[in-house]
């Protein structure tokens, strides 16, 4: 029997809605605009872990909300 796209890595709507709500409250937490180099790697990390396995939003949130990134060198 086939895999549905879900069980092929593809995000499900919920995932995403969660992945949203912890993205805009962490760059809210940061002061920094979502379309910044900053809140480009708050959404690449969230990615990373809830592709890891970390679901959970609170979890994701006490990882990513209150850290604050440190600027890439050039």
């Amino acid at each position: 029997m086939p895999k549905s796209v879900y069980d092929r890595g593809l995000l499900r709507p919920d995932d995403i809605a969660r992945l949203q709500r912890v993205f805009d409250e962490a760059c809210r937490r940061r002061d920094v605009h979502p379309d910044s180099a900053e809140a480009r790697e708050v959404a690449l990390n969230l990615l990373a872990l809830h592709n890891a396995g970390m679901v959970e939003e609170d979890m994701l949130m006490e990882t990513v909300g209150f850290r604050r990134l440190e600027p890439k060198s050039a």
